[in-house]
């Protein structure tokens, strides 16, 4: 009966392999690399999954524009690394994880925060530094917590913190540029690049480029306006961004 299950959980992994295109993930050093990844949990059919390149050695902020794919790359290597971690295959051509004994995911949050779960929040974020070399700390847009004045030198001063402790991981903000002006290191700026409109729609390039602060969506909307012609208010308009 035991030799039974362990086949049936050895069949579960094998199709669970092949059904999402799997490889085993390396594991050491600081960062993470996946190559070629794609992600099981989008809500649109595996097949039609952009493949994602994307590399991260230290902490990193990750800039793109709205619906641009950052949280989807954020969530690709929560996966990967989960998944590594507990000795299944990944989602990607190849992969490599960092050996790390606690992941934290930190979620867009639906507003700014009142004082006390704003307070709450940074209390968090000042225990991560403890034993940090030993953690991966993804964070979504923590700007949304508080006013945007502010936003910039907090996350700025997390970002320090951690990258003196040594800890890995991946900040997804639209201030990526105000941050990287407040960091007191040279913090990587990456980003998913756009190609522009098509037909009211957003074109962009999935993987995101390393050192490239990306454009917003009313740059490039402002752009397209610009470039349609009709009025010099545009032209003057985008001279802003």
């Amino acid at each position: 009966m035991e030799r039974a299950l362990e086949l049936d959980v050895e069949l579960a992994v094998a199709r669970f392999a092949e059904d999402f295109d799997c490889t085993l993930a390396e594991r050491g050093g600081r960062g993470f690399d996946v190559d070629a990844g794609r992600s099981p949990i989008l809500d649109v059919p595996f097949e039609d999954v952009e493949p994602v390149d994307y590399g991260v050695d230290g902490v990193a902020l990750l800039s793109g524009v709205n619906s641009g794919g950052k949280t989807s790359t954020l969530d690709l290597v929560a996966v990967v690394v989960v998944l590594a971690h507990m000795g299944l295959p990944v989602p990607a051509e190849s992969a490599r994880v960092p050996e790390v004994e606690e992941l934290h995911y930190y979620a867009k949050s639906q507003g700014t925060l009142d004082a006390g779960a704003f307070e709450a929040t940074l209390r968090d974020f000042a225990g991560l530094t403890e034993g940090a070399a030993r953690k991966l700390v993804l964070v979504d847009e923590l700007e949304s917590i508080t006013e945007p004045g502010a936003s910039a030198k907090i996350v700025a001063g997390i970002l320090e913190e951690l990258h003196e402790a040594g800890a890995s991981g991946v900040f997804v903000s639209h201030l990526a540029g105000e941050i990287r002006d407040q960091c007191g290191f040279e913090v990587t700026v990456d980003g998913i690049r756009a190609r522009g409109l098509e037909d009211g729609e957003l074109v962009v390039e999935r993987s995101p480029v390393k050192d490239h602060l990306a454009r917003s969506t009313p740059e490039l909307i402002v752009e397209k306006l610009a470039d349609d012609g009709g009025s010099d208010f545009y032209g003057r308009l985008l001279e802003k961004f």
